[in-house]
């Protein structure tokens, strides 16, 4: 089969974009922006970047001007970019494992990692799954140690009644390329926090604009993006697409203002987006429901009370042969699938780690396969996904 369906696509429509294109430029749309930012999580205090790595960053820093500790705490399994900034903010990056059961850090190695020189927990809702009981770890962690959300991956996911983002002390948000709200760059920090906030308004006011050149090439992002969304394209284009797919965390990243352009797109995004997250949330608990009790398999828990937006959908597979049979047959038959992360933290850089040490993630590593959830995905897309692996 030619036509593949990407892992990640964005909504984006041809009207979206050219509406982010023509409409003139006004000063307001960042202000526009952030306060459509704020009803939708909802915090008080939304500041703008140029991606969510840059965003981390800037918290980490405003951090350091309210505690002289040195160690941020990240799980084993996630994106090595925020391993990236922690050093690059002087701090040293300390790791816990994952658990099995929502695929999110384990709380037994998260209390054991703390040291008096603890200074911040990042809580990572992967692939849009919340963090089981978030609410109470708040409440369990240390008031002089801080809680980051990275909701880079979560952006409309809930736990109770409340959007992912908004239980931490600070959190901050991705708007590249398959996330959940794509405009191929940008980010934000969300606080309720108003010292908080107003230590990291001092280290956003002084960041500079996107030059010529990086507008320019945002802006062919986007559209390209956009384009290579349709299976046929995608599956024509795939041995030249997959030049660009990002196989290893950045050695370093730019720190600067979110284009007017993308906060154009991402306000016009933004005002659908609880069509989006419904989509994924419709996507990843149909797929659940009908892999679930399969021999071989392990799926994420999601309690009752919570919902979760799906960036993708993860799925562990016990045998891996049959993880890479699953992986050919689906390809094969038009669906792409992903490995995400192909190592844990501690095997991509040297922290003074065994190779022993975080067994959860070691495993999650290697016998993780991740389905698309994301609003393209049709029902035959899904029922054909099921009946492979169900197959396998």
């Amino acid at each position: 089969m030619i036509a593949k369906l990407p892992i990640i696509a964005p909504g984006i429509t041809c009207g979206d974009l050219l509406a982010s294109i023509l409409v003139r430029p006004r000063k307001e749309i960042i202000s526009e922006f952030t306060l459509a930012l704020s009803d939708f999580i909802p915090v008080k205090y939304i500041y703008l970047t140029n991606s969510g790595i840059a965003s981390f960053y800037l918290i980490l820093n405003a951090l350091k001007e309210k505690s002289q500790k040195k160690e941020v705490i990240l799980p084993a399994y996630t994106a090595g970019s925020l391993v990236v900034a922690v050093i690059e903010a002087g701090l040293k990056p300390v790791l816990c494992d994952i658990s099995l059961v929502d695929f999110n850090l384990d709380r037994e190695g998260l209390f054991k990692a703390f040291s008096p020189d603890t200074i911040a927990v990042t809580g990572v809702h992967m692939f849009g799954v919340p963090i089981q009981g978030i609410e109470e770890l708040k409440q369990k962690i240390p008031p002089d140690i801080f809680l980051i959300e990275d909701c880079a991956q979560a952006m409309g996911s809930r736990a109770g009644d409340k959007r992912v983002g908004s239980f931490g002390n600070i959190s901050f948000f991705s708007f590249n390329r398959g996330k959940n709200l794509p405009v191929c760059g940008g980010g934000c920090i969300a606080t309720n926090n108003k010292e908080i906030a107003t230590a990291v308004e001092r280290t956003t006011t002084v960041l500079k604009n996107e030059n010529f050149l990086s507008k320019l090439a945002i802006l062919f992002r986007i559209f390209a993006f956009s384009l290579v969304a349709n299976p046929l394209i995608y599956g024509l284009g795939y041995p030249f697409i997959s030049l660009f797919k990002d196989t290893a965390p950045p050695k370093d990243f730019a720190v600067r203002k979110i284009s007017k352009f993308q906060a154009r797109l991402g306000a016009i995004l933004l005002r659908k987006n609880e069509e989006f997250v419904q989509a994924r949330y419709h996507n990843g608990m149909f797929l659940l429901h009908a892999l679930e009790n399969i021999e071989g398999i392990t799926l994420p828990q999601i309690n009752e009370d919570e919902y979760a937006a799906f960036n993708r959908l993860p799925i562990l597979f016990k045998d891996l042969n049959k993880k890479e049979m699953a992986k050919k047959r689906l390809w094969k038959n038009g669906i792409e699938t992903s490995r995400m992360y192909l190592k844990s933290l501690h095997y991509m850089f040297n922290l003074g780690y065994k190779k022993a040490d975080f067994p959860n993630a070691v495993y999650f590593a290697e016998h993780l396969l991740t389905l698309p959830v994301h609003p393209l995905v049709k029902e035959e897309d899904l029922l054909k996904m099921i009946k492979i692996i169900k197959s396998v």
